[in-house]
């Protein structure tokens, strides 16, 4: 053999130890990478797994948030009514408070009228009896004025009678040169 195909059978050799140490490296490596690749798939289901918990915890909090969030919002619309209707009460309250305070200035004013008048009646019938009193004073010295007067007709009437039965007698006396004597001499005549 010729050193070149001696050359050529080494250089050939020396490459097939090359191969032979590449390949079981390669092999190495793929069932190193194996491992790893098994590793990694099963981290895989395991983050998968993960993955489907945390969206199926994700869903459920977003379902327990918006019924909490619908709660919430039903319980303000409650407040939200109750605070209406309360404001309806305070202002149904107020009005009415409003009304009564009317009432009770106009009852205090019409009480105030009502004192006043009162007062202005007291002060008339204190008036009115005193000129009662006065007038029954008057009606009093009237009536004994009158029975004065009464008794001094009845004299006067009585005078009259007796002066004109006197006056009947001397006229249906006998006519005598003498002159009638008058009886009215020396009588006073009363005054009124």
């Amino acid at each position: 053999m010729s050193t070149a195909g001696k050359v050529l059978v080494v250089l050939v050799m020396l490459v097939m130890v090359g191969w032979i140490v590449l390949i079981s490296a390669v092999t190495q490596l793929n069932e190193n990478y194996g491992e790893i690749v098994a590793q990694n798939d099963k981290k895989l289901e395991a983050l998968s797994e993960d993955v489907a918990k945390t969206t199926r915890d994700i869903a459920a909090t977003i379902e327990k948030a918006n019924r909490e969030q619908a709660d919430m919002i039903r319980d303000l619309r409650e407040v939200q009514a109750r605070i209406v209707a309360f404001e309806r009460h305070q202002s149904a309250a107020i009005e009415s408070l409003t009304r009564l305070k009317f009432q009770v200035t106009s009852y205090e004013s019409g009480l105030q009228t009502a004192l006043k008048a009162l007062e202005t009646r007291k002060a008339e019938e204190a008036q009115a009896n005193e000129t009662l009193a006065k007038k029954k004073d008057e009606i009093q010295k009237a009536k004994e004025v009158n029975a004065d007067l009464r008794d001094q007709l009845a004299k006067l009437q009585d005078e009259f009678k007796q002066l004109l039965s006197e006056n009947r007698n001397e006229l249906s006396a006998p006519k005598s040169g003498a002159a009638p004597r008058s009886s009215r001499a020396g009588r006073a005549v009363p005054s009124l």
